[in-house]
């Protein structure tokens, strides 16, 4: 091949062949909706509801290929292939898919039944779903190829529940026990706290994988959105409590527990969730309202029937629980968004994309088509001021002995770090052991970076402060409660390695410790490390 071929090729594979990853540098810009079932896409399969058990169930199955008087149902026409039969459900309509983004791409990695577990990386105790990895862990290879701009979250109703409340208050009116809210009011309050922390664990495992694509906190938005009520209120019912038309119509609940759930139980479940949110400063976005007016045996809402098939505009946009839920499609459909809700709901985060940053809500009414909810900005987030920055990581004593990790009065005289912080952030420190690293008796000299792989040994996160920071190894052979967050005089925190390490010994070798902090708006720093060695030998 002559010369000035050669090169020409060699130019053209450079400019053809992508990088392995690009992030926030990438071109191709995205949007990414994370969670459960309110957000995955569950019910999007019914264009309203009708009691009709055959056939294209008077126009409102989406699935249905028309076969004479017949229907051939096809559920991939709605839901993602692999996801259809009681799998995840991400629909075709479902707000991220429905939503108009100024994006390139929308990729829906949520699934039906989704828990924050569901959405913690595989290695901070995540698990998956449906034969796929947790939700994190699928986030991550889209960062890394995309320039994701938005990720929407919908999360932690499961946690609370949810599912078993429904099924309670059905269970409850159905064998005429009377009323679920004594029971299930006491679950939701006992499980309150241990929510909120989840919900913010999952936000920051979140952020943890985006900053591991490269992205900064700036980089990207990340929502978390509360719930919308698929239920009336009692007043707002067409069915009266008695007699066997709630039954049949798929709204079978006592008036009491109509009322809890949209006045009570909704909102405390959006209160939780957005608690966990406004824990790590993300932008939040309020539904409780979104589907007044169209709630399942609502007043001001119709099914579809052979002679009426009402318009969007006057439909219901909640999937009904009943017989003929089961008869006509899935269960685990009932009680979520059906095609209609969940194009609103797509409608609605149109406009909140639209706007600055902040705490949004979207309120429907009777009558209204799901285009038009009406959208507010509760608040705007502030100018930000600086992104925090780490600087001067440094350790006191580089090498020490596995005696020395340990010390009788838990001050700073074992192995001991000292960094600079600009402003107020939380900081998370994660320390790695270099994989089949030797036991060393003597100090070696410091060479740069470690090459080769290390697994992480253990990681925390404490709060900092701006100025200098401390972080030290202390004893607690004698005492657990020794090895705790210790304020020292202003602008200091000394936090114990041997809390971060979790109590563990660390076993001869070479260890790095990685240090990142993120502010209240989500703002990831730069990441320092340090070397450092346990020796072999005794003290």
């Amino acid at each position: 091949m002559p010369f000035t071929a050669a090169l020409g090729a060699l130019v053209l594979s450079l400019v053809l062949v992508p990088a392995a990853w690009a992030g926030p540098s990438s071109p191709t810009t995205a949007a990414v909706s994370l969670g459960d079932s309110y957000i995955s896409g569950e019910a999007g399969r019914w264009a309203g509801n009708s009691v009709t058990p055959v056939g294209d169930k008077d126009g409102t199955d989406r699935a249905c290929l028309p076969a004479g008087l017949a229907c051939q149902v096809d559920k991939t026409r709605v839901y993602e292939a692999g996801t259809e039969n009681a799998g995840c459900h991400r629909s075709d309509v479902a707000e991220i898919k429905s939503a108009r983004l100024a994006v390139a791409e929308r990729i829906d990695l949520s699934c039906s039944g989704g828990q924050t577990k569901n959405i913690f990386r595989a290695s901070q105790g995540g698990v998956g779903q449906n034969g796929e990895p947790p939700q994190a862990d699928k986030l991550l290879p889209v960062a890394q190829s995309k320039n994701v701009k938005l990720v929407m979250l919908s999360i932690g109703g499961n946690d609370l529940g949810f599912a078993s409340i429904i099924a309670a208050c059905l269970q409850a009116y159905t064998a005429k026990t009377g009323p679920c809210e004594p029971s299930q009011q006491q679950k939701i309050d006992a499980l309150k706290p241990k929510v909120i922390a989840a919900v913010g664990k999952a936000i920051d495992e979140i952020r943890a994988v985006m900053t591991q694509a490269g992205y900064s906190g700036s980089d990207y938005r990340l929502i978390l959105q509360t719930y919308p009520s698929v239920a009336p209120r009692a007043a707002e019912t067409r069915y009266p409590e008695t007699g066997s038309e709630r039954t049949a119509n798929g709204c079978p609940f006592y008036d009491q527990d109509l009322n809890w759930a949209r006045d009570r139980a909704a909102p405390q479940i959006g209160d939780v969730v957005r608690a966990g949110a406004q824990s790590r400063g993300i932008e939040t976005l309020e539904l409780i309202d979104a589907f007044q007016g169209h709630e399942f045996c609502s007043k001001t809402a119709a099914q579809s029937t052979p002679l009426a098939r009402p318009a969007p505009a006057g439909a219901e946009w909640g999937r009904f629980l009943g017989g003929s839920t089961i008869q006509q499609g899935e269960l685990q459909e009932a009680f979520h968004p059906n095609a209609y809700g969940q194009q609103a709901l797509g409608a609605c985060l149109t406009k909140v994309f639209m706007a600055p940053p902040g705490s949004f809500a979207c309120a429907g009414g009777a009558g209204v088509e799901p285009s038009a909810l009406a959208f507010r900005q509760l608040s705007t987030f502030p100018a930000l001021g600086p992104a925090p920055v780490i600087s001067d990581l440094a350790a006191r004593q580089r090498c020490v002995r596995g005696a020395q990790l340990i010390t009788p009065t838990g001050d700073a005289s074992g192995l001991a770090f000292t960094f600079r912080l600009n402003v107020l952030a939380t900081v998370r420190y994660v320390i790695k052991k270099r994989d089949a690293s030797p036991g060393r008796s003597t100090c070696p000299p410091v060479r740069g970076v470690v090459p080769g792989r290390a697994t992480e040994v253990s990681s925390q996160q404490r709060d900092g402060v701006a100025g200098a920071n401390t972080t030290s190894l202390a004893r607690t052979a004698s005492r657990a409660s020794r090895s705790r967050l210790r304020t020292a005089k202003a602008g200091r925190v000394r936090v114990t390695l041997a809390q971060i390490a979790q109590l563990r010994t660390l076993t001869p070798g070479t260890y790095i410790l990685y240090v990142t902090a993120t502010d209240a708006s989500g703002r990831t720093s730069n990441t320092a490390r340090v070397k450092f060695w346990v020796l072999t030998g005794g003290g």
